[in-house]
């Protein structure tokens, strides 16, 4: 079997051209810019359903070939680049939605850091290439492409931004300088026109960074169905446009990954709205964090937060400035939530110590808000040490602290319980399922009506699958799950269903082995009595074919495959030692149902031998017990390149014997009437070393070879 392959883009979407898919589904255009040809199979073989692979030879190309402000990866080829750091800035320029990787020799890698820690560049992926690197890198671009155009939108909002009297807001702003080391200026060549809006900019920041949002609208109700949520359960938010609809038979998995896909869409909504903390269910935050409950190592939810950390810095640092205090200490401890050990937060907290007298609570208050329970506990112990605050203040802040991290442990374990609901994780792993969270819920305290409807769905779906189990005789599964049944409190009833249905299986059970021994017994005796394959429905092969409809899991069956298929293949080379080939050929067609085999391999060969005799023809032999002396040369035909058909050409011919190839015939073609003349043409050129016979003389022989043809992408 032979592969014709060609160089080809691996899709026809035009360059620059996004798509209208929401953001989890968007494909990308992924360009590999390099004059090296031998980096495309490298690149191109991680193809996938998320990325278009496009080669260029220069910078110069791919700001030719893409809009400004267009969303991309770039995999830029960087060794013996005479200025990267000109090049990167070109890049950023041209649009601030493209995530970099630079491809470069491995010893470069610490001169790349730098721009990995700015965010100019996503990775250094070390040449030559290795396929791990690679695909983590590409991953990992694609999560930053998506969070970048989220935060941004597409290229064309970007050129009305410029050719209109608007300017950034001051949250994005600080995105664009501080997590990815970016002027604005330097991304829109209109220095003029930003320079002219500077003063609104400092004349509305204030009000743009501090305004509370206005309300958002609710996910669809499928994304909640079935679950009644706290304040901490997978939280609601605007709706996703052009959200897919889950299909009638979505499995649970599919199903919670379209969750997950909402509520990153509603999440980068969110953002855009500048609904970053609140409301408190239907905030950027909490629609990220509501992911990531789902699918704790999703990408886009991660880079999402990365983002949201950056903007709320930001207005940390202007809400001081203007004395906003309240703001202030929500965005920090917001901040710090997000991620404990942010570097950032040092810097913060100390200009928060010199103002400690003037904030009074509410710096323990923000913590407290945020859940940041250990920091609030710090803080309360610091003044009651400092004398800062009264006795009862002190003594109501610790109730609050106390009471809020009770109610927020109940709040996220009753999280927990939904999201394994949604994921159909119902016993295993036994301490992250739905019973682990029931029963924790159950310990801490929740209420009777956050726990009713939960448990009456985990019971019904518990008493399903022990149903289930029941029909496939999986009669210890439906024992443990009865267990857990009994455990959370089933009705009896529900209970004594159960086992008498156990109770009726078991002797059904007991009744099919017998019934199966039976028939293994059966076999055994027509194997004794020679009758592998005949009479047709009193064989070996027949009770062998019951038994397997009976129980394919029997573990008498693969000894007894073997010992049939054997008789038959004695049978059969018996046939062929008596030029009885119309029984051998039957008997050797009943043998290859069973699987398989050298033996079969070898008798099928001999058949063909004697029936290449009996018609005085050339023998017929495999084509790779043959020696090629020419490589096979396809010429892939140019019309069937260009649409990228692929197809295949099965072809018979003889060698001669002087090694040459004759009487080349199409035996097969699918699709037909396009590359028969190019595989006819190429088998036609080849030259083998010639056969020869049990003497050493050349002959003739016949042989067939399937020709593939697939472009390569």
């Amino acid at each position: 079997m032979t592969n014709a392959t060609a160089k080809q883009d691996s899709s026809s979407t035009p360059a620059g051209q996004e798509s209208s898919q929401p953001s989890k589904k968007r494909k990308f255009d992924a360009y590999l810019v390099t004059v090296d040809d031998e980096l495309w199979p490298q690149v191109g073989v991680h193809h996938t359903s998320r990325l278009n692979h496009r080669q260029l030879d220069s910078i110069d190309d791919l700001l030719a070939s893409t809009r400004p402000g267009e969303a991309a990866i770039v995999l830029w080829d960087a060794r013996g680049a005479a200025d990267q750091s000109a090049v990167l800035t070109r890049l950023a320029a041209h649009s601030a939605c493209f995530a970099v990787i630079a491809l470069d020799v491995a010893e470069s890698a610490s001169g790349w850091a730098p721009e990995v820690e700015r965010g100019q560049v996503v990775a250094h992926v070390a040449m030559p290439l290795h396929s791990e690197e690679i695909a983590t890198a590409l991953g990992s671009a694609y999560d930053e492409a998506s969070a970048r155009l989220a935060l941004l939108g597409d290229g064309a909002a970007r050129v009305r931004e410029v050719a209109q009297p608007e300017a950034p807001t001051g949250d994005t702003h600080r995105i664009l300088d501080g997590a990815s080391q970016r002027k604005w200026g330097s991304r829109f060549p209109v220095v003029a026109v930003v320079g002219a809006l500077a003063i609104v900019l400092v004349a509305v920041a204030g009000y743009l960074l501090l305004r509370r949002p206005d309300a958002v609208p609710t996910l669809p109700p499928s994304a909640n169905a079935g679950h009644t949520a706290t304040s901490a359960a997978v939280p609601a938010g605007p709706a996703a446009p052009e959200a897919a609809q889950p299909a009638e038979e979505s499995t649970p998995a599919a199903a919670a990954e379209e969750k997950v896909d909402a509520l990153i869409s509603a999440a980068q909504i969110a953002m855009r709205d500048r609904h970053f903390i609140e409301p408190a269910e239907g905030s950027a935050l909490s629609l990220y964090r509501g992911a990531l409950l789902l699918a704790p190592g999703n990408g886009e939810a991660q880079q999402g937060l990365k983002r949201l950390s950056e903007i709320l810095v930001g207005r940390v640092q202007s809400a001081l400035d203007e004395k906003q205090f309240e703001a202030a200490l929500q965005a920090l401890e917001t901040v710090r939530s997000i991620d404990p050990n942010d570097p950032r937060l040092a810097a913060l907290d100390a200009r928060i110590a010199k103002m400690r007298d003037e904030l009074g609570p509410a710096e323990i208050e923000a913590a407290i808000n945020a859940q940041n329970f250990d920091r609030a506990s710090q803080l309360i112990d610091q003044a009651a040490r400092a004398k800062s605050m009264s006795e009862p203040k002190l003594a109501q802040l610790r109730e609050d602290l106390r009471r809020h991290h009770a109610d927020s442990d109940v709040s996220r374990i009753l999280a927990l319980l939904d999201a394994r609901l949604d994921q159909d994780q119902l016993m295993e792993p036994a301490n992250d399922s739905a019973v682990s969270y029931f029963v924790q819920a159950r310990k801490a305290g929740a209420m009777v009506s956050d726990l009713q409807t939960r448990g009456r769905e985990l019971v019904r779906r518990l008493t399903q699958e022990a149903h289930k189990a029941i029909d496939e005789r999986q009669l210890a599964d439906a024992d443990r799950i009865t267990t857990v049944l009994r455990s959370l409190g089933t009705p009896p009833s529900t209970i004594a269903g159960l086992q008498h249905d156990m109770g009726a299986a078991r002797v059904q059970q007991m009744q099919k082995q017998s019934d199966q021994s039976r028939i293994v017994d059966l076999v055994k005796s027509r194997l004794a009595q020679g009758n592998a394959a005949s009479p047709e429905s009193d064989s070996a092969l027949y009770y062998l074919g019951q038994l397997k409809s009976a129980d394919p899991q029997n573990p008498a069956l693969p000894e007894l495959t073997r010992a049939v298929q054997s008789q038959i293949l004695g049978q059969a080379g018996n046939a062929i030692d008596s030029a009885q080939l119309g029984q051998a050929d039957a008997l050797l067609q009943l043998a290859s149902g069973l699987g398989g085999s050298p033996e079969a391999d070898a008798l099928a060969q001999r058949l063909r031998s004697a029936k290449t005799s009996v018609s005085g023809g050339p023998q017929e032999v495999p084509e790779n017990s043959l020696t090629r002396l020419r490589t096979l040369d396809i010429e892939y035909p140019p019309g069937a390149l260009q649409k990228k058909i692929q197809g295949t050409v099965e072809l018979g011919y003889v060698v001669t014997p002087k090694g040459a190839v004759s009487d080349v015939k199409v035996l097969d073609a699918n699709p037909t009437g396009i590359f028969e003349t190019a595989a006819t043409k190429a088998i036609s050129r080849l030259h083998y070393k010639p056969a020869v016979d049990g003497h050493g003389k050349p002959i003739a022989v016949s042989t067939k070879m399937l020709v593939i043809f697939r472009p390569s992408t």
